[in-house]
């Protein structure tokens, strides 16, 4: 539709809250300008008062809901998914990330990988993504443009590193603080930038210190200057599995007994716009330093069981008031889609309880009742878009369905040919709904819009 006006008329599902799965069906959606203008019950559509509108008609099989908030991808280790899954996160890095990450010098490599990337997530319906790039400032340049191009809504990162990285693949202090203050004006100067676009920007610089080990107190304190002075936002891994949590406390012992919150506290990167991935051994009093921050942990249950050996305790830290969503962790994870890392959060809630018994007798183990409420489909859904629009703070722009809201959504259809499970049509639509999250895929994707434009 050249001028983006349209109408859905059918089924809207979203999740206002986290418990809370809301079906209105034979309603409209009036799309214009990028926001949702009216949603309503309708019976019988006029079509005479809108005609200027391309309208959709869902069938019984069909509805559309938010996109996917993808918070924790590393766009340079796109060319690893799948692979490289065998070995401990340290050994990960020297053996099979830095090497990858280090081949994007090459900006035709790079525009290649990152163009696949991009594609392949809209493809995913995953509508905003937080992503780490690499120290190469032209190749991060190149990321953000690409986002830009196919209409994706992009939070980018500059890596930053200048200590314990391989020769082939380190920067500076001097360096990485420059390049980085010169990505963010980069991206800020841009169309869909904020000083251009302002609050209907969809590119967004992020400072982006790889975790503690590969980054100086000196660049951190840096990095930290250039958050405050920009007010942009903050990404990094912290408390992700144990070998690093006791490399950090080797390096920094001083500093809150050596932990990560406390170094970030230190170098003013624990701010009200960081999220940072993983959460894995956050003890109780630091998920209350972070409460009291505004910062946020981006859950990446996938990579979480393969690296971590661990899970976030989504529903604790919930419980204490800590902004929480999810990432796929490309390519730490074997998947770029967030309906397998839906459908991993619930499994991780469901190995809360889970504890070592003598399996030398007869006796079935007695496991403690689970008093924390549970991550079902609706839970996990949730947690893909509106609460990672809260870790981003855009809770107020995208996640839900609302009057004024920008319109970021998917259309599924759920009466494939070609699709992974199959469809009666004497099912409700909740069912229905749950049975894509679960067993669904891209196959059920028809239509993706990010601001009310669509891009897949």
């Amino acid at each position: 539709m050249v001028n983006n006006k349209y109408i859905f008329y059918g089924t809207i599902i979203d999740t206002p809250d986290a418990l809370t799965l809301r079906i209105r069906k034979q309603h409209i959606c009036v799309v214009n300008r990028g926001k949702i203008e009216i949603i309503e019950p309708c019976i019988n559509l006029n079509y005479d008062i809108y005609q200027d509108y391309a309208i959709i008609n869902l069938s019984e099989s069909q509805f559309i809901c938010p996109g996917f908030v993808d918070l924790h991808c590393h766009a340079p280790q796109y060319r690893q998914v799948g692979s490289a899954t065998e070995v401990p996160l340290l050994q990960w890095l020297e053996k099979f990330t830095f090497p990858n990450e280090a081949r994007c010098s090459d900006l035709s490599y790079a525009r290649d990988l990152y163009t696949k990337l991009v594609s392949r997530l809209l493809r995913n319906g995953t509508t905003t993504v937080q992503y780490f790039a690499t120290i190469h400032l032209e190749a991060t340049k190149l990321l953000a443009d690409i986002c830009q191009e196919k209409g994706q809504r992009a939070y980018i990162g500059k890596v930053c590193a200048d200590q314990y990285s391989p020769d082939f693949y380190i920067e500076t202090t001097e360096e990485s603080v420059r390049n980085t203050e010169e990505f963010i004006n980069y991206v800020h100067q841009m169309e869909k930038g904020r000083d251009i676009a302002g609050l209907k920007a969809l590119i967004h610089p992020v400072i982006t210190p790889r975790f503690v080990p590969t980054c100086s107190l000196n660049l951190l304190n840096q990095l930290g200057q250039l958050a405050k002075k920009y007010n942009v936002h903050v990404q990094s891994h912290i408390a992700e599995t144990a070998d690093q949590v006791a490399f950090v406390h080797s390096l920094h012992p001083s500093i809150g007994n050596g932990r990560d919150v406390a170094i970030f506290h230190e170098t003013g990167l624990l701010t009200n716009k960081a999220v940072f991935a993983h959460g894995i051994y956050l003890a109780d009093n630091e998920v209350d330093q972070m409460v009291r921050s505004g910062s946020a942990v981006a859950s990446c249950p996938i990579s979480n069981f393969l690296f971590s050996k661990g899970i976030t305790a989504i529903e604790r830290f919930k419980g204490k008031g800590l902004k929480v969503g999810l990432g796929t962790d490309v390519g730490g994870a074997y998947s770029s889609s967030m309906l397998p890392v839906v459908r991993a959060a619930v499994f991780g809630n469901r190995t809360v309880d889970f504890v070592s018994f003598d399996r030398t007798i007869v006796a079935l183990p007695e496991f403690p009742e689970h008093k924390d409420p549970d991550i079902d489909f609706k839970f996990a859904f949730y947690l893909a878009t509106l609460g990672g629009a809260q870790t981003l703070n855009i809770e107020s722009h995208i996640g839900s369905f609302e009057v004024g809201k920008e319109f970021d959504a998917l259309l599924i259809d759920c009466n494939k040919d070609n699709q992974a499970f199959d469809y009666w049509k004497e099912d409700g639509m909740d069912i229905i709904f749950e049975k894509w999250i679960n067993a669904g895929d891209d196959r059920n994707i028809n239509g993706v819009w990010i601001q009310g434009i669509k891009v897949c």
